[in-house]
């Protein structure tokens, strides 16, 4: 949902957090576990004859519009949005010269399970809010 908001609403945001998140449907497909694929196939269709779909929902679509800068938060080993996906938003956003950062936790999967990882992730995403949305004039 973050990658989709600052891609189509950009003026709205000042900066984003984005947590194992579906950057392009198509190619999540190719990199995601069979029954992951079959669930998102009953959600989105086919994704050759309903191509568009994917395609309208992707937030890699919307990116180069993005001007908030983003932080991505990524599980290594992660089977429901695989980290290719994160790679794909950080690589897209460098190509259009946005600010971007990333962070990928060892051994860990969809969500963060284990304790110290989400208090990073926590603490990560405060130190890029702090960063990105404190009034520095003060």
């Amino acid at each position: 949902m973050a990658m989709m908001a600052i891609g189509k609403t950009p003026d709205v945001w000042a900066a984003a957090v984005e947590l194992y998140g579906i950057t392009d449907w198509l190619t999540e497909q190719a990199h995601e576990s069979p029954d992951v694929q079959q669930y998102d196939q009953a959600i989105l269709g086919d994704p050759v004859k309903d191509r568009k779909v994917y395609e309208d929902a992707s937030p890699i679509k919307y990116l180069q519009n993005a001007n908030a800068p983003l932080l991505v938060l990524q599980g290594e080993n992660d089977i429901v949005d695989p980290k290719e996906e994160a790679g794909q938003v950080v690589g897209t956003l460098r190509k259009y010269g946005k600010i971007v950062d990333a962070h990928y936790y060892p051994g860990a999967g969809h969500g963060f399970a284990k304790r110290e990882n989400q208090v990073d992730s926590l603490e990560r995403t405060i130190a890029w809010f702090d960063k990105y949305l404190k009034d520095t004039r003060q």
